[in-house]
């Protein structure tokens, strides 16, 4: 039973790969190992070094570069400088709607294509500017779902918590069956967060088949949630 607790060996070296990172080695902006020297360092196959390497890039923490590898984004720390490239000043612009507020902890950032043409820049370039703020801590990406505000917790407990807080209204009999749920803008309000994350949470209640969306009516109550 212990070793269902155990992680899986691409993560354990992309934990060690990222812990040498943060020492400096290889440095921000140096190339990562190839893979067949990270092969013979760890005794593994070349497919659990592919693993690992992906999540390093999930992480934003290397990005790869056509012809010559993975080259390591670092994970930084204090407040980066004036920005000197285009992925520096879309980085620059969406951190400060992040520290602002302007882009709420566990709100979704717009897809890659819709921040290149919000910028005039190529969409390389806004994923990485996307991964210089994975390095720095303040997004990541949520498999499926894109670029969230926060940490992978963070990014999904806001959706999640407006979810269970309906859930909860339902068992407790305060939305009886057949009820409207509050619209958007009122839960938006309520819970301090984006109608956005609102929507998501509607969207996973929707799945679950606990409400549905009935055309000129709203979202309506259709089970118990026994």
């Amino acid at each position: 039973m212990s070793q269902s607790n155990e992680q899986p060996t691409y993560i354990r070296i992309a934990n060690d790969l990222r812990s040498r990172i943060q020492a400096g080695d290889p440095p921000q902006g140096g190339m990562l190992d190839s893979e067949a020297a990270l092969v013979r360092t760890y005794g593994v196959a070349r497919g659990t070094v592919r693993q690992a390497v992906a999540e390093l890039e999930r992480l934003g923490l290397v990005v790869s570069e056509m012809g010559k590898g993975r080259r390591v984004v670092g994970e930084m720390s204090g407040e980066p400088g004036p920005p000197s490239t285009r992925y520096e000043a879309v980085a620059a612009a969406l951190r400060q709607d992040i520290v602002s507020g302007k882009l709420s902890h566990g709100s979704r950032l717009p897809q890659e294509m819709a921040l290149a043409e919000q910028y005039g820049v190529s969409k390389g370039t806004a994923r990485q500017a996307l991964q210089t703020l994975a390095a720095e801590g303040r997004i990541t990406a949520v498999h499926g779902k894109g670029w969230f505000v926060g940490d992978a917790q963070g990014a999904l407990t806001r959706t999640e918590e407006i979810a269970e807080f309906i859930r909860k209204a339902i068992l407790t009999g305060d939305f009886p069956r057949e009820s409207r749920i509050p619209g958007e803008s009122a839960l938006a309000e309520q819970h301090g967060v984006a109608r956005v994350t609102v929507r998501r949470a509607m969207a996973l209640l929707e799945a679950e088949g606990i409400i549905e969306s009935r055309r000129g009516v709203g979202r309506i109550v259709t089970s118990s949630h026994q």
